[in-house]
């Protein structure tokens, strides 16, 4: 017998089911009946809350984008200098995903092109705050133009999403690419 829950309760379990399975297989590989399956629910179900499962893709990503922007909020209110803290985030487990995940290497297909486009929009929006706040303190430290530190976040993220995605850009070489772009040279944490 199916318990009965709140809709977003029950939303928020599909999420999370969807998020786990899209974590070890991606998404291309991840049935809908897979996801309903997880979490005991009926395949409508999954229809009433996300039209396709892009949608339910786009819902994950929108999770897991959230939880970096807190990590790299909770960084950039820390402890240490700029370059430190741009060091710390880039050697985050939840950064490094970004890199390995089977979800992010299903978004770098070119046939979900608009999928990855979407997720790079919602790292810039939950990750710019922070980015430009360590930016700036970088900046600062360097006796450089801290106002410069919006834009330099903006080309810098999307730059590197977008390298990334083509398999142009390894963390490594990400993580000389922040440090010459702030003026200093990014040692792992």
């Amino acid at each position: 017998m199916r318990v009965v829950k709140k809709p977003e309760e029950r939303r928020a379990e599909m999420v999370a089911a969807a998020a786990k399975l899209f974590a070890q297989q991606g998404f291309v590989r991840t049935s809908v009946a897979e996801i309903v399956s997880a979490v005991d629910v009926a395949k409508g179900l999954f229809y009433y809350y996300f039209t396709t499962k892009d949608d339910m893709v786009k819902a994950v990503v929108e999770g897991y984008c959230s939880y970096l922007g807190t990590v790299a909020q909770q960084i950039a209110d820390g402890e240490g200098d700029g370059c430190e803290k741009f060091a710390r985030l880039m050697e985050h487990e939840a950064w490094q995903q970004c890199f390995t995940a089977p979800l992010t290497a299903d978004l770098c297909l070119p046939q979900h092109a608009a999928l990855y486009t979407d997720m790079c929009d919602r790292v810039y929006t939950h990750m710019r705050p922070a980015l430009e706040q360590m930016a700036a303190q970088a900046l600062r430290e360097k006796g450089a133009d801290e106002r410069e530190a919006g834009r330099l976040v903006g080309v810098g993220l999307y730059g590197l999403l977008m390298l990334a995605r083509r398999g142009e850009m390894t963390m490594e070489q990400a993580r000389e690419m922040v440090g010459r772009l702030i003026g200093s040279e990014l040692r792992a944490a």
